[in-house]
């Protein structure tokens, strides 16, 4: 193989935005696949063509694609000239480690200057491949399927398809930032936007007075793993133990969740300005956790100063966990330790909270001057850029 092809799905119905997203498909790419030995990108009409250099390593380049949002699929594949001759060269190179007994071929056709149809490829091929091989034709469950592609530069050709994550590439459709939990939840809510063509920005609140290490080794090992499906990542480190200990005082242990949340909210609020973010990310679900009934929400999300979008709002925590798995978060994420919100809080705490009860708790509280001493003390790891292919 000599070769990686690329396709996408809903970039392809962009019409006159597809430039814009197939550039940010491939800018993405060219990030994650730095050192893997790949080293160049072609765009054609339809997908994306990816050059490898000697003994590239296929598993992890393989590995590194299906976590880039925007692909549908890909295949491993053989580049060669538009000649039949070429064409059943690169069949057999393709179809001479297999051991099966049906195949079917399937043509196609970007480039329609190419002197024979989709149908007469299928047919020449088709019949090249059973006279070699001997094995027989089977269009409804053939053990092997030949694709060939014709396109305005070359051909390919390949026998399997792997699945990616389909969607949007990633930075495509604006910047978010997440409000990190150190649960199960959260991560799988970022992963969510990710494909949907946002870029993520990760806010951590901690009290370090209390379990330091633990925090910040768990927290970078999450964010880690969900930087593998952008490529630039940021991670703020927000101490919450001072506006803590300030809220002890005056917030009553029944309504102390509500008033952490809003006040992580209004942290936020700044730090989605500074990074011209359009919008926060929760892992919020209805009625998992006390803070989360649709009262409770209502009153949370009031302090955002912009959208709130939690996309695992209506999932149960089967489906969220099973998610956690398949992207490499979920045992990070059960490593003990206590957030910041179940800090001191009532073993009963408020369910059905109003707006008016809780403004006039906080009516008592320097809210401006907590948010602002959080972000001056705030952390920022950077999970450095990756360099472009050469």
């Amino acid at each position: 193989m000599n070769c990686i092809v690329v396709h996408y799905s809903e970039i392809a119905i962009k019409r006159g935005n597809r430039d814009f997203f197939e550039r940010k498909l491939v800018d993405n790419m060219k990030g994650s696949l730095k050192g893997t030995g790949c080293y160049g990108i072609r765009r054609l009409y339809g997908s994306i063509t990816i050059e490898l250099g000697e003994n590239p390593d296929l598993e992890r380049i393989s590995g590194k694609l299906q976590k880039i949002p925007g692909i549908y699929n890909f295949s491993f594949a053989i580049c060669c000239q538009r000649e039949i001759g070429d064409l059943k060269k690169a069949l057999d190179s393709v179809a001479k480690k297999r051991k099966i007994k049906t195949f079917a071929m399937s043509s196609a056709r970007s480039y329609k200057k190419f002197k024979y149809s989709s149908k007469e490829l299928n047919e020449i091929l088709g019949e090249y491949v059973r006279n070699k091989h001997g094995w027989k034709v089977d269009l409804s469950e053939p053990d092997a399927k030949f694709f060939v592609e014709i396109n305005e530069k070359n051909a390919l050709v390949y026998a399997e398809k792997i699945r990616g994550m389909g969607g949007l590439p990633v930075s495509s459709g604006g910047r978010l930032v997440c409000l990190l939990s150190g649960g199960i939840d959260s991560p799988v809510a970022a992963l969510e936007l990710m494909k949907r063509g946002c870029s993520i920005v990760f806010v951590h609140f901690h009290n370090w007075s209390r379990q330091q290490d633990t925090v910040r080794d768990k927290v970078e090992r999450i964010v880690k793993v969900l930087s593998g499906y952008q490529p630039r990542t940021r991670l703020y480190m927000v101490p919450f133990g001072e506006i803590q200990r300030s809220l002890i005082m005056k917030v009553p242990a029944k309504c102390r969740m509500i008033v952490y949340r809003r006040v992580m909210l209004a942290i936020a609020n700044r730090i989605a300005e500074k990074e011209k973010a359009l919008g926060f990310v929760t892992g919020d679900s209805v009625g998992q956790v006390a803070s989360q009934t649709l009262e409770n929400l209502g009153v949370i999300y009031r302090m955002a100063s912009l959208p709130v979008f939690a996309p695992l709002i209506g999932r149960n925590k089967d489906e969220i966990i099973r998610k956690a798995e398949e992207i490499g978060t979920y045992e990070l994420s059960i490593l003990p330790y206590s957030d910041c919100c179940s800090f001191l809080v009532d073993r009963h705490p408020e369910t059905r909270a109003r707006i008016e009860d809780i403004e006039t708790i906080e009516s008592g509280l320097d809210i401006d001057k907590l948010v602002s001493e959080a972000v001056e003390k705030s952390e920022i790891k950077v999970f450095p850029d990756s360099e472009e292919l050469v």
